[in-house]
């Protein structure tokens, strides 16, 4: 089956993968992996080329992926399904400049979460980044199964789940991600009244975060919005 990957990257950051951007898949997994463990309904793997330093990122991974399960749960009314995170060598660097993608808009199409290995960070930095990495794409299945119009390959999504990934990490852990100067530096247009079917575009996505700390500014709760 062909399926469009779902991506995630900072700004000068990049994938260095073999794999084009629509892809057949021949297996659940786009990298031998290894299980380390799981929490609730979430198995957490590392790709087996990251060697102990991936199974070790994993371990902390484990320990940390319920509670904002838990918390997406609350935020869009809804429980969710299973999950597979896997971390592997997304950017050659292990730094999280690769990012993250999933394939589809639920938990059904894709609910295997590919994120960028972060331990060249090291400790609390790459675990900090891999739980934004996590949150921002299993957002995306949450809002399939809510089914309320957030599309997360569209650039009104995209900035919902980057907004969840903000909110799940300590400040400043996903600045390279940032994308409201960009639609600053583009002149402010109108990315509210219309939605662009793309989440590879910085200045529609930027201008959806930017409104969202505005409608909150103004006291609306997330939940109203989501």
């Amino acid at each position: 089956m062909t399926k469009i990957r779902r991506v995630l990257l900072p700004a000068r950051g990049s994938l260095v993968t073999d794999m084009p951007q629509t892809v057949a898949r021949s297996s659940r997994l786009d990298y031998p992996a290894t299980k380390v463990g799981a929490a609730g309904r979430v198995t957490v793997s590392s790709a087996t080329s990251l060697g102990d330093a991936g199974l070790g990122l994993a371990r902390h991974l484990v320990d940390a992926v319920q509670s904002p399960y838990d918390n997406l749960q609350t935020l869009f009314g809804i429980s969710g399904g299973p999950a597979t995170v896997v971390i592997a060598p997304l950017s050659g660097r292990n730094d999280g400049s690769g990012g993250a993608y999933h394939y589809g808009c639920d938990f059904a199409s894709g609910g295997v979460l590919c994120r960028d290995a972060t331990f060249a960070l090291g400790m609390p930095a790459a675990l900090d980044l891999e739980i934004g990495l996590y949150v921002d794409e299993l957002s995306e299945c949450f809002m399939g199964a809510q089914n309320k119009g957030w599309g997360c390959g569209f650039s009104n999504g995209e900035a919902l789940s980057r907004y969840c990934a903000e909110q799940a990490t300590p400040m400043g852990t996903l600045a390279s991600f940032a994308t409201g100067p960009a639609w600053d530096q583009a002149g402010r247009p109108d990315w509210l009244s219309r939605t662009e079917k793309t989440d590879q575009d910085s200045v529609s996505i930027g201008c959806g975060i930017v409104y969202m700390y505005w409608m909150l500014s103004r006291g609306y709760a997330i939940s109203q919005i989501v």
